[in-house]
């Protein structure tokens, strides 16, 4: 694995701990909304339901993450792959469609600043 790929890798691992980081701090907003009464327990449960599994897919693709190391060769081909393995997880898995969207800022991200050392 060549050097920026295993950079780009590493950044992006970085990136998806912080989101997961965002997602538990947003189920501790929720609860602190339910026992202030500011929404239902049917609300909580819903919301909290689907952080859950936004945060299990997001771990998903940490563990694919690990595994690619040595198969991938560039950081197009590594972006395609994490694309294309979250693409097929959604649908297979039935996760919120949100979590593609969420990854796809990260890597947007990462590969904004991994051009800037171009």
């Amino acid at each position: 694995m060549e050097s920026k790929t295993r950079k780009f890798l590493e950044i992006l691992k970085i990136e998806l701990e912080d989101l997961i980081f965002d997602l538990e701090f947003s189920e501790k907003v929720l609860t602190k909304r339910l026992q202030d009464h500011e929404i239902t327990e049917y609300v909580f449960l819903e919301n909290a339901s689907l952080l859950k599994r936004e945060i299990l897919g997001i771990e998903e693709i940490k563990k694919m993450l690990y595994k690619s190391n040595k198969t991938v060769t560039s950081v197009a081909d590594l972006r395609e792959t994490i694309e294309n393995y979250f693409k097929d997880k959604i649908k297979s898995a039935g996760l919120p469609d949100v979590v593609f969207l969420l990854v796809s800022r990260k890597l947007e991200k990462v590969s904004r600043y991994m051009a800037i050392d171009d």
